[in-house]
């Protein structure tokens, strides 16, 4: 298998998306290259990128350079599309990031280089707009060293490998003290061995506008970067990166198989939702462009039709066979959303519901009884392109209230919560929770102590199941964490009980002793790194200060510049990326990056209406579950 699976990630403004271009037409994949501001590129085919000049999806296609199979995944660049990225990161077998030569290393840089780390996913680096006034590919390739701590190696330097190559590779040094002739094959080999263990970062530089560093660029992917694995004849294992609607087709599921092989018509089973769909088309896509190829095999790319329930993120096959997942992103902010006429309300849930399905980072809520519509995004852009998309794809004309900040809670101290369900009959289920405090960062531990003598097996598998879905809301109508619940002692009726009875009682039993223990709001923490001219650090130090933030002590001069890092809540930063720009005039470099919920401080945070009928109203509560309350 001659192919490899290559992501292209960069900042907004890199050049990423004509980068994309540049290779596709020097490839001979297409006849000329398009241009973003012309609307004519491959991988943004959707009105709205193509209207707005920016990615807001990611997007595939593929070329052949050198007899090497090469797929590309164009991702988005503005950080409030990162969802994106964080699935495509999670296929790839390598990556390039697209640096601009006159911006340089920008906020989701060392983000994306962090999540690849962890995934092991060798990197390669474009200096992109050497040819832009102000370039400086010096200062690129320090701030590549210093603040995502690459090690770049010059792919159009041969004559500086084998002192660079030499330091992780014994043998070549051995041989360089010795005097002895190292052909370039071999330091080739070094190179992509090295690359490979994320000792080396090779660079480089030219200009995907004006088509110079392309066919370099290419080079380097064929000779360098790894080539997909997996097993053609083993089971099936697969990772769904990304969903889209076609109003013929319906939902496709963009694919990256790692073991086995697909065929048309074959019966699929998605891991995820435990469901089994049958595969009516495999289709090779560049941008909106399709063939049919009815075949995918490990190691490679495909979109595939039929599977309708399918989301993205989900895993297709067997889950022990596809790497492990990453978090990137965080939304830390929620929308409510209101159609022009409350007679929309049924379409506009459907509608969310099948951008849900492509991002399911959304997390749509829908609480009919009071038409609440909810949304999680990660910023004001996104909000932005959801309102368009609502009206351009499925003609709905939508507002939004002001976002909101996503809290959670958890609970203060010990407690008990208990309930007995045995009115009005049939039912009978009785339940005692002990409610236990954990520390910050611990989530939710559940355990029965609870005989089966007591509750039989198949009702306590009600309470487990239960219970993550009563926490979503807690006293305070926050999703409740760092807690443990223990199912203490309880009671089922041989006659009287019911299938779902214990469903019904967990949330009242467990709402009594959520309000018994109290609860506290814990708020959204982001990690900061931000690198300014010295002269500007002080008024940096003031502004943190001011919203509530905390400095760590290692921060540091190097360069004329000021790199501090720390930590600041979500609420009161959301315009600090602003303020670091209008206060340097665009010289500061920030990433934010979430890191963790704390509790917040006496009088801060803000509790959240109750979405539906709360579990403490009992009464109300029973009837709406038993399908006796009529709908308000």
């Amino acid at each position: 298998m001659n192919r490899t699976n290559i992501g292209i990630i960069a900042h907004v403004d890199a050049g990423k998306t004509t980068l994309t271009e540049q290779l596709l037409f020097r490839s001979g994949a297409t006849l000329r290259p398009g241009r973003v501001d012309d609307g004519t590129t491959q991988t943004d085919y959707m009105s709205i990128e193509r209207q707005r000049g920016i990615s807001v999806k990611a997007a595939t296609t593929y070329l052949t350079w050198q007899s090497v199979e090469i797929n590309l995944i164009d991702t988005p660049g503005h950080t409030d599309f990162a969802a994106e990225v964080e699935r495509s990161l999670q296929v790839l077998d390598c990556a390039v990031l697209c640096l601009s030569a006159v911006e340089g290393v920008q906020a989701q840089s060392e983000q994306y280089c962090a999540a690849l780390r962890k995934l092991e996913i060798p990197l390669l680096l474009f200096i992109n707009k050497t040819d832009r006034t102000g370039a400086d590919e010096v200062r690129v390739l320090d701030e590549a060293r210093n603040i995502l701590g690459l090690t770049p190696i010059l792919y159009n330097r041969p004559e500086t490998w084998l002192l660079q190559l030499a330091e992780h590779d014994d043998a070549l040094a051995e041989d360089w003290l010795k005097g002895k002739p190292v052909s370039q094959k071999r330091l080739q080999l070094a190179m992509a061995e090295q690359t490979s263990r994320g000792l080396v970062t090779p660079v480089v530089s030219g200009s995907a506008l004006h088509g110079t560093g392309i066919e370099s660029l290419l080079d380097l992917l064929a000779a360098i970067a790894p080539r997909a694995a997996g097993d053609p004849n083993g089971p099936v294992a697969g990772i769904v990166f990304k969903v889209e609607h076609d109003q013929r087709l319906g939902r496709i599921a963009y694919v990256r198989l790692y073991s086995g092989t697909m065929r048309n018509r074959d019966s699929l089973n998605n891991a995820n939702r435990g469901t089994v769909n049958k595969i009516v088309q495999i289709r090779k896509a560049s941008g909106r462009k399709a063939v049919d190829i009815g075949i995918l095999s490990a190691g490679d790319i495909a979109a595939v039709c039929g599977l309708s329930d399918v989301t993205a993120g989900d895993v297709l096959g067997d889950p022990d066979l596809v790497p492990r997942k990453i978090t990137v992103v965080h939304p830390l902010l929620r929308i409510r959303l209101r159609p022009q006429t409350d007679r929309d309300y049924t379409a506009l849930v459907a509608a969310c519901m099948e951008l849900s399905a492509e991002d399911p980072k959304l997390d749509m809520i829908w609480v009919p009884g009071v038409r609440q519509l909810l949304l999680n995004v990660t910023g004001v852009i996104q909000t932005e392109i959801l309102i368009a998309l609502l009206h351009e794809r499925f003609g709905l004309s939508v507002t939004t209230e002001p976002p909101k900040i996503i809290y959670k809670e958890t609970p203060v101290k010990p407690a008990i919560g208990y309930d007995a369900y045995t009115m009005p009959k049939p039912c009978w289920a009785i339940v005692k929770f002990e409610i236990e405090p954990l520390p910050t960062g611990s989530g939710v531990i559940y355990e029965s102590h609870t005989p089966d003598t007591r509750i039989h097996y198949r009702y306590q598998g009600q309470v487990a199941q239960t219970i993550p879905i009563a926490l979503q809301q807690g006293p305070q109508g926050w999703e409740v964490t760092d807690l443990k619940v223990i199912l203490a002692d309880g009671e089922d009726h041989h006659v009287h009980t019911h299938p779902l009875d214990f469903a019904t009682v967990t949330p009242i039993a467990l709402m009594k002793g959520l309000v018994a223990a109290g609860t506290r709001l814990l708020e959204p923490i982001q990690r900061f790194n931000l690198s300014v001219p010295d002269a500007f650090s002080r008024r940096m130090i003031s502004q943190i200060a001011q919203m509530r933030g905390t400095l760590e002590a290692d921060n540091s001069i190097e360069a004329g510049r000021r790199h501090l890092t720390g930590k600041v809540p979500a609420a009161t930063s959301l315009d600090f990326p602003v303020f670091v720009a209008q206060a340097t005039g665009g010289r500061g470099i920030l990433n934010m990056t979430f890191d963790s919920y704390q509790p917040c401080p006496e009088g801060q945070g803000e509790p959240a209406e109750y979405r539906g009928i709360n579990p403490l109203d009992r009464d109300r509560y029973i009837l709406q579950i038993r399908g006796a309350l009529q709908s308000e």
